[in-house]
């Protein structure tokens, strides 16, 4: 009887043990892992990055950055498909091309990964939600930017050249188009699309600039080849130099303090930490099944002559 007793007593606590590892294993929660794919990795979307990483350490996760090597949406393509195959939860991609980025974007979601989309959307594919600039309002308030400088140089458009980036881009789409909700096409020359090449963007404005003098407004949509500073930029300068009106896009020291010394143009600020903290805050919470918003939208803010002092010690 005792040997008996001995036995269940043995019995009863190996069970105990067993069930209390298995209390411990089902507690055990696999790391969360979300991708970022910006469309290239460029200084434009280092705020972007530092401000998921700040975000991803806050919420005790993992989060990579995954840059494809050229603006191809294919390279985009591939990556998306290597993130499925090594199963992280969450993406979060501004997207090179809309069309092209629907289907694997799509095949990620049916393979039970949460896919978001930042700065550059794919409207017409499955992804959860998109967050980053209101880009047609942007391009709204681009034209009436440079209008109001036309207006205080006592000028009129005469022919206005738009310096995009990507043809397929859908942020570039909707600036473009927001642009010419409020000034026509027969006050814009040409649309140049960079395919988000700097020293290619140069090249095309240059070309225009130097053979066509009629040219006296430049807009950017895609202001990358501006932000090492007009300075850095012979023709656009010579242009600026002759009382051309120019409004760019994105904000660098070197943009800010030319834009403090020249009344005739002006730039527009994005929220990129907003882009990067709450985007990977947002995707969290869709991953873990918690509320979240299908939509963030944020405005741009003009900088001019008047607060580009100001703008420029906060960076």
């Amino acid at each position: 009887m005792r040997k008996e007793w001995i036995l269940v007593t043995m019995l009863c606590i190996l069970s105990v043990v067993f069930v209390s590892c298995n209390q411990k294993k089902m507690q055990v929660k696999k790391e969360i892992v979300i991708a970022i794919i910006p469309k290239v990795d460029n200084a434009v979307f280092d705020q972007i990055k530092q401000s998921a990483m700040e975000a991803a350490r806050e919420l005790g996760i993992v989060v990579t950055w995954e840059a494809p090597t050229s603006i191809d949406g294919r390279k985009q393509k591939e990556i998306i498909e290597n993130l499925i195959h090594y199963k992280v939860d969450g993406i979060l991609i501004s997207c090179n091309d809309a069309e092209m980025l629907k289907a694997p974007i799509n095949r990620a979601i049916k393979a039970g990964i949460k896919v978001a989309t930042f700065d550059s959307d794919s409207p017409y594919s499955d992804r959860i939600f998109y967050i980053g600039t209101d880009n047609k309002k942007a391009g709204k308030v681009c034209a009436e930017t440079m209008m109001n400088l036309y207006n205080k140089a006592h000028k009129t458009p005469n022919q206005i050249v738009i310096l995009s980036a990507g043809v397929s881009a859908q942020n570039m789409t909707e600036r473009i188009s927001g642009f010419r909700s409020v000034i026509t096409d027969g006050k814009i020359s040409k649309v140049l699309f960079s395919l988000e090449m700097p020293d290619y963007g140069k090249e095309l404005l240059t070309y225009e600039l130097n053979h066509n003098n009629k040219i006296n407004g430049v807009q950017m949509v895609w202001g990358v080849p501006a932000l090492n500073g007009v300075d850095s930029f012979p023709a656009l300068m010579k242009f600026m130099k002759r009382g051309g009106v120019s409004v760019f896009f994105d904000v660098s020291r070197p943009l800010l303090k030319y834009i403090m010394e020249h009344p005739n143009c002006a730039t527009m600020k994005q929220d990129f930490h907003s882009m990067g903290y709450d985007g990977v805050k947002n995707l969290y919470n869709v991953i873990e099944q918690k509320p979240y918003k299908m939509e963030i939208l944020y405005d741009v803010k003009v900088i001019d002559q008047h607060n580009a002092a100001k703008e420029l010690d906060s960076i």
